[in-house]
């Protein structure tokens, strides 16, 4: 039967065969996941964080990896069976979301130490908070006028930003 290995009483043998136990582990890696793995289409310049950030999430909820981001996955101590693999996975994330920085930003990233460090850092800089993206948002929602466009076309463009 699917998901069930006959005459094994090893619980590994057991997850090996079982896609479903896997689900909720942060720490599993997927075959596809790789450090060069296209995560998302869109990559980070200043202008676009929100969106950008917004995009990461979702794929990231659906990997199991977001914990990573939000520190909710806790680095184990260094004696723990779990710390190579937390290593492992934590340093997956950050390639992940250096590989879809444009480049002058991601030079100025490279020596962090983990994804929650990384993505602090990222919300730091150009977050909701940050002046000259608000400056940046101002001028285009000034610059935007409905003129023909539908009220749904010209809500879209809103949202956009």
């Amino acid at each position: 039967m699917y998901g069930q290995m006959e005459n094994s009483d090893s619980g590994s043998n057991q997850r090996q065969s079982d896609p479903d136990c896997h689900h909720n582990d942060h720490l599993y890696l997927q075959s596809s996941d790789h450090p060069r793995a296209q995560i998302v289409a869109l990559k980070l310049t200043r202008p676009n964080f929100m969106k950008w950030s917004g995009t990461v999430k979702i794929t990231l909820r659906t990997k199991g990896k977001l914990a990573f981001n939000d520190g909710s996955c806790t680095k184990p101590s260094q004696d723990s069976l779990k710390f190579n693999q937390w290593i492992k996975c934590d340093s997956m994330v950050v390639s992940w979301l250096s590989n879809f920085m444009v480049q002058d930003l991601l030079e100025a990233f490279l020596y962090v130490n983990s994804a929650q460090e990384l993505w602090n850092e990222l919300i730091e800089r150009f977050g909701e908070s940050n002046g000259p993206l608000l400056c940046h948002l101002e001028k285009e929602i000034s610059n935007l006028y409905q003129g023909g466009d539908s009220m749904a076309v010209h809500y879209t463009k809103m949202k956009r930003l």
